[in-house]
């Protein structure tokens, strides 16, 4: 009863229920733009509807949740630089519309956090850490990570490349030389990419080692 009160709770449940819910349609949304071929053959000019709703949603979350941490909560320095870049590429992404591409394939990792808070949502209701079901939520975290959030920068590299009559080399022509698109906004894209890209792998490791925690002690 304790634990579903505190689920209830606004100070607990409601700030997870609605990143939950934030992962769910910002990534699902971000991974509908590109399986749909949203981005074939360009990922400098395309910005698909789905792709602009991706960003809203998720510019919104984050300035929401920014507004939350700002009250009170306690959230180390990385969360605090993923939200604020988070929100600030996000919006200048809509503002610009151009290299949509790599803002949205980032937000495709948005979906490992549904297995992130269910293991929150299994501790507030008393779940032990050591029990099979935690161990198989904190499992499916770290699989979660490994499969889309450390991979991600690759993919978003791999799959410009491959999109990109030339690859990337081509795209930085046309950027840089051509002036296609904003060569300060690109610069911030790419910057704005490597900084995901290094936090996810961060989270990644942090994900693997929260998951082998319990096995150590058992063993």
């Amino acid at each position: 009863m304790a634990g579903f009160l505190s689920f209830l709770s606004p100070a607990f449940g409601f700030q997870r229920t609605v990143s939950t819910v934030n992962a769910l349609v910002t990534g699902g949304l971000a991974l509908y733009s590109i399986t749909s071929g949203g981005y074939h053959g360009d990922v400098l000019h395309p910005y698909p509807a789905a792709a602009h709703y991706a960003l809203g949603i998720f510019s919104g979350y984050s300035l929401y949740d920014t507004t939350v941490m700002a009250l009170g909560a306690h959230e180390p320095p990385i969360m605090w630089l993923h939200h604020i870049l988070g929100f600030g590429g996000a919006f200048a992404e809509m503002c610009f519309r151009e290299l949509s591409f790599f803002p949205v394939a980032f937000a495709i990792s948005e979906l490992t956090v549904i297995p992130f808070n269910a293991i929150w949502y299994l501790s507030k209701f008393n779940v032990p850490r050591t029990s099979r079901v935690m161990r198989v939520a904190l499992i499916t975290r770290a699989v979660a990570f490994l499969a889309i959030r450390a991979p991600i920068g690759i993919f978003t590299m791999a799959y410009a490349h491959n999109q990109t009559k030339g690859g990337l080399p081509a795209l930085l022509n046309r950027i840089y030389t051509g002036r296609e698109t904003s060569r300060i906004f690109a610069t911030g894209v790419f910057l704005n990419t490597m900084a995901f890209a290094i936090m996810n792998l961060i989270w990644t490791i942090q994900a693997i080692k929260a998951s082998t925690k319990g096995r150590k002690k058992e063993e």
